[in-house]
């Protein structure tokens, strides 16, 4: 059951490259809610990148930043944009349901691929994933929509930005008069 009150934050979760990111920003100009992105608060805490968390402390690190950032998340009244993977790592998807309620962007493989192929170089796990002949980015893909599939609510990712936006806001109403 989602976190139904005006006061609590929304959590967007999806595969990279769902957009939710864009989706969050504007949802949260129209909401009047702050905006926060997962790994911008991660890669401000620790100082370097996403990307060069990976590479040199090595991708369980990174997952137990996430899974920190959460457990210390105090804030209402938030848009959070989390990074692809941190719903899926340990019980994540649970402490994410207590920050607010998780609406799953669930954006076609299609669409994901060409926007990941014009922003390659900050996406750790994608960059050998692309070129590779054995579609890993594809196991990856398929793997993680089950687990995102445990979100309170799936949201079609397919459409034009403000459209999503406007959707999500029909789904918080929905929950709210529940």
């Amino acid at each position: 059951m989602p976190n139904n009150s005006i006061e609590n934050n929304v959590v967007l979760v999806g595969f990279m490259g769902s957009g939710k990111t864009t989706i969050g920003k504007l949802l949260a100009k129209s909401m009047g809610y702050s905006f926060v992105d997962t790994d911008t608060e991660i890669e401000k805490e620790e100082g370097i990148s996403v990307a060069q968390i990976f590479e040199m402390k090595g991708e369980e690190y990174f997952r137990e930043l996430e899974s920190t950032f959460i457990t210390n998340f105090q804030r209402k009244k938030c848009i959070i944009a989390t990074g692809g993977g941190m719903s899926c790592y340990q019980d994540n998807m649970r402490k994410l349901k207590v920050l607010g309620t998780v609406l799953f962007i669930n954006t076609p493989y299609d669409s994901i691929i060409e926007r990941l192929k014009l922003n390659q170089g900050s996406r750790p796990l994608i960059k050998s994933s692309l070129s590779n002949e054995k579609d890993e980015l594809l196991e990856l893909f398929l793997k993680r929509q089950q687990i995102y599939r445990a979100s309170d609510k799936v949201v079609a990712g397919d459409s034009n930005p403000s459209f999503i936006v406007e959707r999500i806001r029909e789904i918080l109403k929905e929950f709210l008069e529940k």
